[in-house]
């Protein structure tokens, strides 16, 4: 079980208990999950969904039997709604600042590593070569990139080849459904990749555990609009589609980093190495 996540349920749990009215949406590709707070109102979180996983039953279930989801033996499903509660209840707690740090790449990056195949972010870049690791890798040849970017693709098993000599890794927040996410953090240190992005809706709650384990950024995702938004989840759309239906690109940058993003989104590095822009870290 990832130690992350037990950290951020703990970090919750009192939010959690206080909660009223959670409800569960599901769709195709995204889970949403909405709870009311006391004192900061309707709180909603995302989490990817597994495509092979059945959905669940869990009308009735109170934020905290949701949450418990997150860190429990349960399937895969029942852990993306757990998490997606950890989102929604981490989310008056985030000092979240506007920005896509996929869309920043330095101009000395040469080589991208990235855990999950982010197929429409590859049109932000140019002049790479981007190493994919995949749960199921497709053929190289096989994935639609811009003339710039050369592909390459790897199984998680030979994950360490990929990283090996990477500028900068972006690690899908979907590696806290499956699983997996420490090892590949542990991988990357030992590599010495930096910076380390864990990207994604799902990955969007309180950051402090990821910082300690090797993360430099968390890029994740922040629900503007939440009925707009959980009716595009119901109705099948994925990540991508919903940063233009209620949902804005946001990150948090640990603060010994030096990483933030500039007022036209291009990457700024801090000259004392400090950051002002990190989120409560107790979790």
């Amino acid at each position: 079980m990832s130690a992350i996540l037990e950290r951020v349920h703990a970090a919750v749990a009192d939010r959690a208990a206080a909660a009223t009215g959670a409800r569960v949406t599901v769709g195709d590709r995204l889970v949403g999950v909405s709870v009311g707070d006391p004192d900061d109102g309707r709180l909603v979180g995302l989490a990817h969904r597994p495509a092979d996983e059945a959905a669940v039953e869990l009308a009735g279930h109170s934020a905290s039997d949701l949450a418990a989801g997150a860190t429990g033996d349960v399937s895969r499903f029942e852990r993306a709604v757990g998490v997606a509660t950890l989102n929604a209840l981490s989310a008056p707690e985030m000092a979240w600042r506007s920005g896509d740090p996929m869309a920043a790449l330095p101009a000395d990056v040469g080589v991208v590593a990235t855990v999950g195949l982010f197929g429409p972010a590859f049109r932000k870049f140019d002049g790479v070569t981007v190493r994919v690791v995949e749960r199921d890798p497709p053929a190289a040849a096989s994935v639609d990139a811009p003339a710039g970017v050369d592909v390459e693709t790897y199984a998680p098993d030979a994950c360490e080849t990929a990283f090996d000599g990477a500028d900068v890794c972006f690690v899908t927040g979907s590696t806290l459904v499956y699983g997996g996410v420490e090892r590949y953090l542990d991988a990357l240190s030992a590599a010495g990749v930096a910076p380390v992005v864990l990207v994604g809706a799902t990955a969007s709650h309180l950051p402090g555990a990821a910082f300690d384990a090797g993360v430099d950024v968390v890029a994740g995702a922040r629900v503007t609009e939440p009925d707009r938004a959980l009716s595009r989840v119901a109705a099948g759309d994925c990540g991508t589609d919903l940063h233009d239906a209620g949902v804005e690109k946001v990150y948090v940058a640990r603060g010994s980093s030096g990483f933030e993003l500039g007022d036209d989104g291009r990457e700024a590095v801090a000259t004392d190495g400090s950051d002002t822009h990190t989120a409560n870290e107790r979790g």
